[in-house]
């Protein structure tokens, strides 16, 4: 009877300890719940949750932004235009949704440098925020410059000129980008190479120079006289000389209409 009594309290102690082992392990945590997926990666259904809830403004999205703003604006102006946004500089957290950037004008929108853009947010649809995005604005642009030494007077030829980029600090620059408003006019100054021209620099060709003989011609209606002078000064083509008539010595107000030709009214 004792060895039976002994055998039973064994098995009564056994079974205790086997039901406080099955309680330890079936204690799990409530605070959050994860999900796993066969061949994926554990995932939090809240955290989840909150990132789809919500995504970021970050700077290349307003940097992206202004610089299409300004592309629309330059076109025409300049080359190339660099964007660097300052502020914000940490993202921004937006609800979520589809996102489109308005860049609001401002009385300032000719200026390089550093800018403020009034930036209006929409999400969804729905305005959302405009936000001022402290930028730095630089562009370039392809200036024509001369090749050689250019003389005063000097007649310009296609060979003489050559582009480079350079880069500016008002897109309402004053250099020559168009090679064909520059080939067949003249150097108004000297002009050493690798110097970007402005309209200043260049002038129409003198068509007739001081000294030369020129035919001068008189109309009116059908009628039409014509003689020889010397002109006293130099000119360009719609330019009014004075010459001196060959026959007569008399010096007249003659208009240079084309080389060795001028025209006086009468």
């Amino acid at each position: 009877m004792v060895r039976i009594g002994i055998v039973l309290l064994s098995l009564w102690v056994g079974w205790l300890s086997w039901t406080a082992v099955v309680s330890a392990g079936s204690r799990v945590d409530t605070g959050s719940v994860t999900l796993v997926n066969p061949g994926h990666e554990p995932r939090s259904v809240g955290k989840e949750r909150e990132k789809s809830a919500t995504q970021e403004l970050t700077a290349e999205l307003f940097q992206g932004a202004i610089h299409r703003y300004l592309e629309q604006a330059w076109s025409q102006k300049v080359k190339t235009i660099t964007v660097a946004v300052l502020d914000p500089a940490e993202p921004i957290a937006v609800p979520s949704g589809i996102i489109e950037f308005q860049v609001l004008p401002t009385g300032s929108d000719d200026g390089l440098g550093r800018r403020v853009f009034p930036v209006s947010v929409t999400v969804g649809g729905k305005a959302w925020k405009t936000i001022q995005v402290l930028a730095d604005v630089s562009a370039m642009i392809e200036a024509i410059v001369p090749t050689r030494l250019l003389k005063t007077e000097e007649l310009i030829d296609g060979a003489d000129l050559k582009s480079t980029r350079i880069r500016i600090h008002q897109w309402n620059h004053p250099f020559m980008t168009d090679r064909d408003e520059v080939v067949g006019k003249s150097a108004a100054r000297p002009l050493p190479p690798d110097t970007p021209l402005r309209s200043t620099f260049v002038k129409l060709p003198l068509i007739v120079k001081k000294g030369d003989r020129v035919l001068i011609e008189a109309r009116r209606g059908g009628l039409s006289i014509q003689t020889y002078g010397i002109t006293k000064a130099s000119g360009q083509v719609g330019q009014t000389i004075m010459v001196a008539n060959l026959d007569s010595g008399r010096e007249l107000r003659a208009k240079v209409v084309a080389p060795s030709l001028v025209q006086v009214d009468f």
